[in-house]
């Protein structure tokens, strides 16, 4: 192995302007692949991060919802039910719908895609950075607290709160009536490509603001006794609550959330789709790469196979250059795939977070892509005949 890695070396070595041109080759595949699974796990995590924030075992919403993502509004009455059961302690109804908002005054347009969240203003609800410092600032009416992930265009409100802790807006209600509403507070939950910022409020304020009537809820949390055996309490609860609910474990509901996004909203299918071309777009970069450099060394390989060298020995010095290039790539790709995700992180204000799964995943990917291209290439050597030397 040592012999073979020596030769690959000193071919690499040889031709040192192919070999870095062919390390940025793979260095922008890594990039690219990166992107694309960024945006992928953006998608999703950010899209769901609303559920991921509810502080229960068990969840009830609409059996006419096709996912979390796009609830619709179920009877009250069927999370009251739940507490037949002796293994539940509480329940809790969440309500959410979506408004337009604006500065009042100093701003002359609406942002639109806001969501607006709202919930009985207690603890143990909604696990999300602000949210239980403010529960007390939310008592009084016409109160919220907003997103300070939101993106830029609510960069004003966000700033007149941290500065004066209070300011005044307008938001959009039924029939686009506009509302004035004050802003007491800041926490933190980010944007999804549904929505481009978040408000809070108290439930009271919430069916007040929207002339909603009180009990159709989008998603009812149900906390249960220490101890309980959840998955069993579910299967019982299913069986006695009607069909017009869906019950499920907190983790059920975020994947079937992920699953819906990823392969039946049209978002989830380009991304999809995205990183496939991505990985045959590296493996037929990588093979031209690699057949351009077996064809040079074409007479050399006929040499050593004169010379008594095996075939095998051949293949193997072209996969340890597949090897070095794809290490060597993978290090700048990845670090400029970091300071990739800061940036879009804080333009976008969605997650884009580079995790120790994702970086491990995409080394594995494109040193699959290498060896796979490799593999292909070394057809090539076939061509390598002493004959034609000698």
């Amino acid at each position: 192995m040592l012999r073979t890695l020596s030769i690959a070396w000193a071919q690499l070595l040889h031709q040192k302007v192919q070999t870095i041109v062919t390390i940025l080759g793979i260095a922008f595949t890594v990039v690219l692949l990166f992107m694309q699974v960024g945006f992928r796990i953006g998608l999703l995590e950010s899209s769901t991060q609303f559920a991921a924030s509810f502080q229960s075992d068990i969840v009830l919403i609409s059996n006419s919802s096709i996912s979390f993502s796009f609830a619709v509004p179920f009877s009250e009455r069927r999370l009251n039910q739940a507490l037949a059961f002796e293994e539940v302690e509480a329940v809790t109804p969440v309500y959410a719908t979506m408004t337009s908002v604006k500065r009042l005054e100093k701003q002359p347009k609406f942002m639109a895609s806001i969501q607006v969240i709202a919930f009985p203003l207690k603890p143990n609800v909604i696990d999300l950075p602000g949210v239980i410092e403010n529960l007390d600032s939310l008592k009084g009416n016409n109160l919220f607290i907003l997103d300070r992930k939101s993106r830029s265009e609510l960069s004003s409100l966000i700033t007149e709160v941290k500065n004066n802790g209070k300011v005044s807006a307008e938001i959009t209600s039924v029939g686009f009536e506009r509302k004035r509403i004050d802003i007491v507070g800041l926490f933190e939950m980010g944007a999804s490509t549904y929505y481009n910022g978040n408000l809070i409020t108290s439930e009271a304020t919430f069916l007040n603001t929207f002339g909603l009537s009180s009990g159709e809820i989008i998603a009812g949390l149900v906390h249960v006794k220490p101890g309980v055996d959840v998955p069993e309490l579910i299967s019982r609860m299913k069986a006695y609550l009607p069909n017009d609910v869906r019950v499920m474990s907190k983790k059920e509901l975020i994947k079937e959330d992920k699953t819906f996004i990823e392969y039946s909203s049209p978002m989830g299918i380009v991304f999809l789709f995205a990183m496939i071309f991505s990985i045959i777009i590296g493996i037929v970069i990588l093979y031209q790469v690699l057949f351009q450099n077996i064809s040079r060394f074409t007479k050399e390989y006929a040499t050593l196979k004169a010379l008594g060298y095996s075939h095998r020995f051949l293949v193997n010095i072209v996969l340890e250059q597949v090897l070095i290039f794809a290490i060597s790539g993978y290090i700048p790709g990845f670090i400029i795939s970091c300071f990739v995700y800061n940036a879009l992180a804080e333009v976008t204000k969605m997650k884009f977070l580079m995790s120790f799964n994702i970086a491990i995943f995409i080394l594995f990917l494109i040193l699959l892509i290498c060896i796979v291209s490799g593999v292909i290439a070394t057809n090539k050597l076939k061509e390598a005949n002493p004959v034609d030397v000698f």
